[in-house]
């Protein structure tokens, strides 16, 4: 097992991590389980049952206070006032550019919000909140390190969760969140699709962490979860094409170029609406999309994993675009990717070459998202 060589973030579960034997590795700044048994293994268990993953390296950012309202309407691309309690909705943070801070889940409980980041932005998220909160008579802190998010996701979630939990969660839509106490530790649970199966995640405080973890990976009996590291967690969140900070967005790249309109409300003025709103009118230049490779003659197709970077040509050899996410799908049997390229060539079905060394490899735009999961 190779050892990171910085001085990184560990949650609370970090020495049972390593007691299971998972692999380790760096992910923002936190000492993450990238496997257990195999990242291919456990996209597979996730797709035939479910998988746990610990994602407490994920921010977790209370606002509160008289202000807290008008600060989140005010920083947050969604409809936040008229977001009901007990609820989660998809969200992003812009700059007055119109370039994404972030894209994350805002919970909203009968007296605070918790916003959901992104771990490689979470300190830039805070950031942006802290100025806004001296504004509005708020208070924005940082609660990640004092909790730990646990997350069971595939489609036998519900069945599994039911049989072993006080409370019932297969009956919950998505976007729906329980709040509560068991015995004296609260918890917030929230129904979530962030890796495109069903799933729930649940932030509870590190006292109770291990008691956690160890119950749903062993002493649940038959209803035991296996656990999942973060690389079957990114292929299946490419899978799902699914974006992530760093890769598919980022402070240069705006909500109309990711395909995140969704997520925008025009209705009210957060910031980054009036440039937002004009790159809306004018169009993209760019599209996002999804590629299945093939492979040369004579290699084996999982070889040629596409990098972050690597460029994407069209047949001719002249430049269409470039990667922003690769991985080998067990599900597909295929590497697959995502990308942005010109909207000249961004149609479903088109031909295009992925650049290796100095060779090509074919690759076809698909349609997102590469797999359906169970909803």
């Amino acid at each position: 097992m190779s050892k990171p060589k910085c001085e990184l973030l560990r949650g609370a579960l970090h020495k049972r991590h390593v007691a299971m034997e998972a692999t380790m590795g760096c992910e923002a700044n936190w000492e993450v389980p990238l496997s257990y048994r195999g990242v291919l293994d456990e996209v597979r268990e996730v797709h035939r049952r479910a998988g746990l993953f610990d994602v407490s390296h994920f921010g977790r950012i209370r606002i509160r206070g008289d202000g807290a309202l008008e600060l989140l309407e005010r920083a947050c691309t969604a409809d936040v006032a008229h977001q009901e309690d007990n609820t989660s909705i998809p969200t992003l943070l812009c700059n007055q550019r119109g370039g994404i801070i972030d894209y994350c889940r805002l919970i909203r409980l009968s007296n605070f919000w918790v916003l959901v980041s992104s771990p490689l932005a979470r300190q830039s998220v805070l950031e942006h909140l802290g100025t806004l909160a001296d504004e509005f008579d708020a208070k924005v802190d940082d609660q990640t390190a004092k909790t730990s998010l646990l997350e069971v996701t595939g489609p036998a979630t519900a069945d599994i969760l039911d049989a072993v939990l006080p409370f019932c969660v297969g009956d919950l839509p998505d976007g729906t969140v329980k709040f509560g106490s068991l015995m004296v530790a609260r918890y917030i649970a929230e129904r979530v699709s962030a890796s495109g199966e069903w799933g729930v995640a649940v932030s509870i405080p590190n006292m109770l962490a291990t008691q956690a973890w160890g119950f749903i990976t062993g002493k649940a009996g038959s209803n035991a979860v296996a656990p999942c590291g973060m690389g079957a967690r990114d292929v299946l969140r490419i899978e799902a094409g699914l974006l992530r900070f760093g890769h598919e967005f980022n402070q240069t790249v705006d909500p109309i170029t990711a395909s995140l309109e969704d997520c925008v409300d025009f209705s009210h003025d957060f910031l980054g609406a009036e440039a937002i709103g004009k790159l809306k009118a004018k169009g993209p230049a760019r599209k996002l999309i999804g590629l299945v490779l093939g492979a040369p003659e004579g290699d084996a197709c999982g070889d040629h994993i596409p990098k972050q970077g690597t460029e994407i040509l069209r047949k001719d050899g002249s430049e269409a675009g470039i990667v922003t996410s690769g991985a080998f799908s067990p599900t597909l049997e295929a590497p697959i990717a995502l990308g942005y390229v010109g909207l000249d060539t961004a149609e479903v079905g088109t031909e295009l070459l992925i650049k290796a060394s100095e060779r090509t490899i074919p690759a076809e735009i698909r349609a997102l998202p590469f797999v359906t999961c169970c909803e």
